[in-house]
This record gives structure tokens, C-alpha cells and sequence, in this order.
């Protein structure tokens, strides 16, 4: 009996053992086919951003990996053109753990013994398991630092950022307690998160989150102020609909620059029911013109005129697969949403939805006829929105109080006092404003 009990445990010693190394073993593939999916998703981007595995030295219970970045054309915005990281790892029982290190780029190398003293706040750990979810902790330490003779001061923060599902699911929580610079910038209490499923290269679903809780800027002795900024990004895909939508939210309590002032603010946005092949080709036509605007803009070499020209050079360019791009997008059921919106002024509160819908699939060519028989767009479109503010904000314009064309009967709103009031729907094939039929003839 003792002889079996004996070599259960140097069984389970051995196994104990050899576990971490393979784990290590293991991970060596998984981390290769990482870089392999995430550098095939950044090459159908055409971003020019890439991975390298420069070194994977795996020992019994350890692994050290040396791996860069390239930026591609995101070099105009960071100004670097790579990033090295070192990742010194220990091998685990399920997994490995890693440290990673920026030590090998001398742009922050040179920032962090020049302007701190050779105090690094940054610490990245990445955590790599054997089901193939990978998750990457960046903790930043609070410092200081002085710039143009002002007194810069960041706080600490958080990152953690987790992919899995063979780099196809992305979830990210940042938190940031703020920064400072001198009296001028005083930022507080930044969150952001996401959660992402990528369906294709150029095909999410899921949403981003962010939020400020408070925010000071002074700028050419005018104040800024900002109290608990909130806002939100979602992307719906329905496949069996063959339909995306993507709505966005933006929440102030508090907004005041000088003396306007804004409180318990809110607006919602949305583009729904937009087909899936025509949000695919216009995302990838935005991203192409994005990475080559990048491209363009570090070859002009800082200089303004150079990037003036790119500009004009890339609408010339992209105007017609700009058309094009939209055009597929004009399919029956599209409707752009605004909802919700509300916010108190000094003045008087603002509040107001709408909602604008196609009725029909069209091309850029059919809207033509509407120019000289506008009655034509109430086939085209149904239209609801509903709309009150104070008379004070825009005071006597009569753009808005005044006909525009023989057809109306009222402005685009009627007065109630001190109040402005404007409705507006199409029902039974006529568009009614303020309760008064339009006429389209």
C-alpha cells in the first residue's frame, strides 16, 4: 500500500514538474497564431501596421520574447515608426504570465531618463492561458513633469484589455483619475470601455462607452467648464435582417464656456436598418482613405501647404467612391433617428425627436426629379419630428417663424408664448407642419 501511495505522489510531483513546461510549450503556438490572426486583420485594413516575433527563448519554467510593432500609418500621429516590447514570462499550469518591457526603444528610454528622473510609472502584464484568451494589464503610476514652462501632472491609471475567440473578441476597461497642466487643464475621472465581436474586417458588434467626471480649461480668459460627461457607441448587427444599425449617445450634466451655460444635457443618434454589404464597403473605403490621409500627412513633412494639397487631392479622389459607398446604402427601411434630446438653459429648456425614413431603395439619379416636383419625396420619405425651445435663443430670425416657400403656411416653428414649437409628420401622402398641410405643388 505504501509502494502505491509512494509513486501516486511522485506521480503528481512529476506532473507538478513537467506541467509549466507544457505550458510553455503550449503557449509557443498560441502566441504564434495571435500574431499570425492579428496580422492578417491589420493587412485587410491596409493600415500598414504589423507584428513581428523577433525572439522566443522558452526555457524549463521560463520564456522570454522580444516582439515589435509597427505603426504604419500611424506613424503621423505618434511620430515614431515601431515599438519593441520585451516580454519576460514565467511558465504556469495553465498558462504563462508575463512582464513586458519597453526598454528597447530609445524614444522612451530618453523620456523617462531625461524628464523623469529615470523613473518608470509604466508596469504591462499579459497574461497568456491555454485556451487561447489573452489579457494585458497596464498599470500607470502617478508623475510630473514640467513642459513649455508648465507643470504637467498625471495621475495614475488602469488599462486591461483582453482578446480571445482567436483574436475575434475584444473587451477593454480603462480608468485614468485625471491630469493637470499648471492652472489651465484640470481633467478628472476618465473611464472608457468596450466590448467587441469582430464578424468581419471591416464588421463589429458591440459597443464603447466613455465618461468624464469633470473637466476645467481655461483658454483666452474664457473658462470651460464640464461636470460628469457621458457617452456611448453601439453597433447591432442582425444577419438574419442582413441590417446593422450603429447609435451613439452623448450625456452633459453640466456644460458652461463664458456665460453660456448648459445642464442635464442628452441627445441620441442613429443610423438603423442600414444594409450589411453597403456598411461593410463604406467602413472599408473610410478606412482606406484614413490610412492613406495618415500616409500623405507624414510625408508632407509637418509642412501646412503640403497638407492643404493632400486634402483637396484625396476628396478630388474618393469623391466618386464616396457617392457610390452612400448610394448602397440607400436601401428601403434606412432611417437616421434623433431621440431624446434635451438639455436646460438659462433660457428655457430645449427638447426634440425625429425620425426620417426611406420608404423605398434609391439611387443618387432619382432624387433629381425632386428639384422641380418636391411632392415626389412623400413617396420617398415618412418623416416625424417634434421640437420645442425658448423664443429668446434665436430671437426674431425669421427663417425660422416666417414661411419659406408660397407652400407653407407656417415657419418651421410657431410661437406659444415664450416658447417655440415646431411639428412636422407625413400622413395620408401630405406633409403636415404645425398642424398646416404643406403644399409640394
Amino acid at each position: 500500500m505504501k509502494k502505491v501511495v509512494g509513486g501516486v505522489l511522485l506521480l503528481l510531483i512529476l506532473g507538478a514538474a513537467g506541467a509549466p513546461v507544457v505550458s510553455g510549450l503550449l503557449m509557443e503556438k498560441i502566441v504564434k497564431q495571435s500574431f499570425g490572426n492579428l496580422n492578417t486583420l491589420y493587412s485587410e485594413t491596409g493600415s500598414g501596421v504589423s507584428l513581428e516575433l523577433l525572439r522566443y527563448d522558452r526555457s524549463m519554467y521560463s520564456t522570454e520574447i522580444e516582439w515589435k510593432m509597427k505603426l504604419g500609418a500611424w506613424k503621423a500621429i505618434y511620430g515614431i515608426d515601431e515599438i519593441i516590447f520585451v516580454d519576460r514570462a514565467k511558465n504556469g499550469f495553465t498558462g504563462i504570465v508575463s512582464t513586458t518591457s519597453l526598454e528597447k526603444n530609445e524614444w522612451f528610454t530618453h523620456f523617462i531618463n531625461t524628464r523623469l528622473a529615470g523613473k518608470n510609472p509604466l508596469t504591462i502584464t499579459t497574461e497568456y492561458s491555454l485556451s487561447g484568451q489573452i489579457v494585458s494589464t497596464v498599470n500607470l503610476d502617478s508623475f510630473s513633469m514640467t513642459a513649455k514652462k508648465e507643470v504637467v501632472a498625471v495621475k495614475a491609471g488602469r488599462a486591461v484589455f483582453e482578446g480571445k475567440g482567436g483574436m475575434k473578441n475584444f473587451t477593454s476597461e480603462l480608468s485614468w483619475d485625471g491630469f493637470s497642466v499648471g492652472e489651465r487643464v484640470q481633467v478628472e475621472g476618465i473611464k472608457l470601455g468596450s466590448t467587441l465581436d469582430r464578424i468581419s474586417t471591416y464588421l463589429w458588434d458591440g459597443s464603447i462607452g466613455y465618461s468624464l467626471a469633470k473637466g476645467r480649461i481655461l483658454s483666452n480668459h474664457q473658462q470651460v467648464e464640464l461636470v460628469n460627461i457621458k457617452g456611448d457607441y453601439s453597433l447591432d448587427v442582425d444577419r438574419e435582417e442582413n441590417t446593422v444599425a450603429v447609435v451613439t449617445s452623448f450625456a452633459a450634466d453640466h456644460y458652461a464656456a463664458g456665460p453660456q451655460q448648459m445642464d442635464n444635457g442628452f441627445i441620441r443618434i442613429g443610423m438603423v436598418n442600414m444594409d450589411i454589404q453597403g456598411f461593410e464597403e463604406f467602413v472599408k473605403l473610410y478606412t482606406e482613405m484614413v490610412n492613406t490621409f495618415f500616409t500623405d500627412i507624414a510625408a508632407a513633412e509637418d509642412d501646412p501647404k503640403k497638407m492643404r494639397s493632400i486634402l483637396q487631392e484625396q476628396l478630388r479622389r474618393r469623391q466618386f467612391q464616396s457617392l457610390v459607398a452612400y448610394e448602397k446604402l440607400l436601401k428601403k427601411g434606412l432611417e437616421l433617428q434623433i431621440s431624446d434630446l434635451h438639455a436646460d438653459l438659462s433660457s428655457g429648456e430645449v427638447n426634440g425627436d425625429m425620425v426620417l425614413r426611406l420608404n423605398r431603395d434609391m439611387t443618387f439619379i432619382q432624387f433629381v426629379p425632386l428639384v422641380k416636383q418636391p411632392s415626389l419625396a412623400l413617396d420617398i420619405f415618412s418623416l416625424q419630428s417634434d421640437m420645442s425651445l425658448p423664443a429668446s435663443l434665436i430671437g426674431d430670425n425669421s427663417m425660422f417663424l416666417s414661411p419659406l416657400f408660397s407652400g407653407m403656411r407656417t415657419g418651421l416653428f410657431a410661437k406659444d408664448g415664450e416658447v417655440l414649437k415646431h411639428k412636422a409628420e407625413t400622413r395620408d401622402g401630405k406633409l403636415f407642419l404645425n398642424g398646416r398641410v404643406v403644399d409640394l405643388q
